[in-house]
């Protein structure tokens, strides 16, 4: 497993979505949220977007991820961390607010673990919570440049029945602050 696949992972839903909710969550997508105008405001230009805008899960026939990755011009997707520019958006959608409060904390867990694993591809990892970003939100931070000693940020978040994932940076500044920037605007667009 590639170290950007580990440190942006997905969250394991579990779900099934009203009619009503799957046809609201229908208009929403990552990359309608975040746009290539506004990330490369955040991140800088000249961008690339891979987009994954409604990807069903397993475990309800309404439920979805939404994912949009944008990144510094001739970067590579599956190795980001090298990449001078970037900004990932994963989105996960379910049914209530209570199960999404549960895939959260059991994200907590995971990730917990996850870092204290002899295998991870990132170094120095710690997972501090987060107030002020949504209903719950904790961030991982991590060395992922070995030669610059850069680190790289992933906030996991919350708000009501809608979670996810956001890293972002723009290398030399600070990787966290930026993921806070883009994380402030995400939430103020969410429902």
């Amino acid at each position: 497993m590639t170290g950007r696949i580990w440190f942006i992972a997905l969250f394991v839903l579990i779900s099934q979505p009203s009619q009503t909710q799957a046809a609201e969550q229908a208009e929403i997508s990552a990359c309608g949220i975040v746009g290539i105008a506004n990330a490369e405001k955040f991140v800088g230009a000249p961008l690339e977007v891979k987009e994954f805008a409604k990807l069903p899960t397993a475990n309800g026939p309404g439920a979805y991820n939404s994912i949009c990755t944008y990144i510094a011009k001739g970067g590579d997707f599956a190795d980001a961390f090298p990449a001078a520019r970037l900004l990932d958006l994963t989105l996960h959608f379910l049914d209530t607010s209570e199960a999404m409060a549960a895939i959260y904390e059991n994200s907590v867990a995971q990730y917990g673990e996850a870092i204290k694993s002899p295998d991870a591809p990132v170094k120095n990892a710690t997972i501090s919570p987060l107030a002020g970003f949504g209903d719950k939100a904790f961030v991982l931070e991590a060395v992922t440049d070995k030669t610059t000693g850069y680190k790289s940020a992933l906030i996991v978040f919350y708000k009501g029945r809608i979670g996810g994932s956001i890293a972002a940076w723009k290398k030399p500044d600070l990787a966290l602050e930026t993921t806070k920037s883009v994380l402030k605007f995400i939430l103020s667009k969410l429902p």
